[in-house]
């Protein structure tokens, strides 16, 4: 039996462009474009937060959940480079030439789906589709 807060996302789904579960979380694209904090807020009251890739098979289950060409936001930014949950970032798939803090506001990580699926540094305050996440709990079945 599903707990209330994974049966809770796949309720939601019917708003989302996308969903993929995978064993330990499940990945959410939300299709309504959001600052990278209205983002933040939205993904921690529906979901759990906004996604924290931690691998390169992660980052290709979000890929495969973004249109082609789309940018989306992700949970990470620019505080020592963390995840919106916290934790700290050992994966990181920077485009060549980023981070580059190129207009000097760039603090918060969008995903580039023009190809490979690299990340790049933008303004916090760009509005950008955005992947969430739910962490999968099961409960015993009694």
């Amino acid at each position: 039996m599903y707990k209330r807060s994974v049966l809770v996302a796949l309720l939601n789904t019917a708003l989302h462009c996308g969903l993929f579960a995978g064993p330990n979380v499940t990945f959410v694209l939300n299709n309504n474009p959001m600052s990278w904090t209205q983002a933040q807020n939205y993904c921690r009251e529906h979901h759990t937060d906004l996604a924290s890739v931690r691998n390169m098979a992660e980052n290709q289950r979000v890929k495969e959940l973004v249109p082609l060409g789309q940018f989306v936001w992700i949970g990470l930014f620019r505080d020592s480079w963390k995840w919106s949950d916290g934790s700290n970032s050992s994966f990181r798939y920077w485009q060549t030439g980023e981070p580059n803090n190129q207009s000097g506001d760039e603090a918060c990580v969008s995903t580039n789906f023009d190809s490979s699926g690299v990340w790049e540094d933008w303004s916090c305050r760009a509005r950008k589709e955005f992947i969430c996440y739910s962490k999968r709990e099961w409960s015993p079945m009694i």
